[in-house]
């Protein structure tokens, strides 16, 4: 059995969109004749099967996107827990390596390209003597590294992680730049990407953001939270691309919240003025803290502006950090952001490029 070309797709970060490349990049190639699969070799649980398997959602969305054959445990040959340092030393090194090895082998069976996908960071199973250095030379692949440009602190981050690879005979494919804001997108091009290049690292796309394919849904706040709909839950589906917190004195709310549209507002139940300014604003949701009911007067005027009310029983603080933690995900059976996502790598990466760099 010949062994298919790899990508092994990582990043220096969480949450940079890993997962949206390799599925844009898989339905591109896909639709050039290539047969393209996907593994991704160590997967982390977000729920579990009837029969009690734990499963990683990103699987689930990509066997489904590219209707691969392959069960889940096949795909995904590891799947752990948030908190896993307990069940890998108690496992042991040697029998996750042999289960990723044993899943490597069905999955490349007639692929001319498999993308393999990292989770969390390129650091993450270096414990286990599985990190994405050594598990891409291990199945001889190259790596592809996706990286948002949040700072110029990135580049150098870049630059150290090609070398530390490097010295451990791995071999760096380059990167791609995602959800990079069109205000930065020109210094980008004319300052980040040569800088790179001169160290070695070479540009396979800039993508710039798009709030339909990054900003969570209020359904998807909603679903991530709990909590009780107080109001207007056919309103659901709005984005939701700023978060901003409610604590400041009414006669400075009514500015500070005109400062961003399609947000969320966190505030306590009981402050009522707050609310209320919130909801004369361009505002997809309001997010009540604390369990605390608000006045009739909130929820009038919410149902008058169309705005949905979720009350948390969280305080405001541990409400924004489990904000931090939700973004837009693309999910099984979401056409819209499937559709374009595979847009949005066509028209700004170098997929053709990509091919030949690993097939050459």
């Amino acid at each position: 059995m010949s062994k298919p070309a790899c990508i092994y797709v990582t990043s220096l970060r969480w949450f940079v969109g890993k997962t949206a490349v390799c599925l844009g990049l898989a339905l591109k190639l896909r639709d050039e004749g290539y047969k393209v699969g996907y593994f991704k070799p160590i997967g982390l649980e977000m729920g579990r099967t009837l029969d009690g398997k734990p499963y990683d959602e990103d699987v689930v969305l990509m066997k489904d996107a590219l209707e691969l054959k392959s069960p889940l445990e096949h795909i995904a040959p590891v799947v752990l827990r948030r908190h896993y340092l307990e069940e890998t030393l108690k496992v042991g090194s040697a029998t996750y390596s042999h289960r990723i090895k044993e899943g490597f082998e069905k999955v490349s069976d007639g692929v001319d390209i498999l993308l393999m996908e990292g989770v969390y960071c390129s650091a993450f199973g270096s414990h286990l003597g599985l990190s994405a250095s050594e598990l891409s030379k291990e199945f001889n692949s190259k790596i592809l590294f996706v990286s948002k440009f949040e700072n110029d602190c990135i580049v150098d981050e870049l630059i150290r992680e090609k070398t530390c690879i490097e010295s451990q005979e791995g071999k760096v494919l380059g990167y791609v730049l995602n959800d990079v804001r069109r205000e930065v997108i020109e210094r980008t091009r004319d300052l980040v990407v040569p800088i790179l290049e001169k160290n070695g690292l070479r540009n396979w796309g800039i993508i710039p953001w798009n709030a339909r394919l990054t900003s969570p849904t209020v359904r998807e706040i909603y679903e991530s939270l709990g909590g009780e709909l107080l109001a207007c839950g056919d309103k659901l589906d709005a984005l939701v691309e700023a978060f901003l917190v409610g604590a400041m004195t009414p006669e400075s709310a009514l500015s500070y919240f005109r400062r961003a549209t399609g947000k969320a507002v966190v505030t306590g139940g009981d402050r009522s003025d707050i609310a209320l300014a919130a909801l004369e604003t361009d505002t997809s949701v309001l997010i009540l803290t604390g369990n605390l009911y608000p006045s009739v007067r909130v929820l009038a005027r919410a149902d008058e502006k169309g705005v949905p009310v979720l009350l948390v029983p969280y305080d405001t603080f541990s409400t924004i950090e489990r904000l931090s933690l939700i973004s837009g995900r693309i999910k099984t059976g979401d056409s819209k952001r499937i559709e374009l996502v595979k847009e949005m790598i066509a028209k700004n990466v170098d997929c053709g490029g990509l091919v030949k760099s690993i097939i050459c």
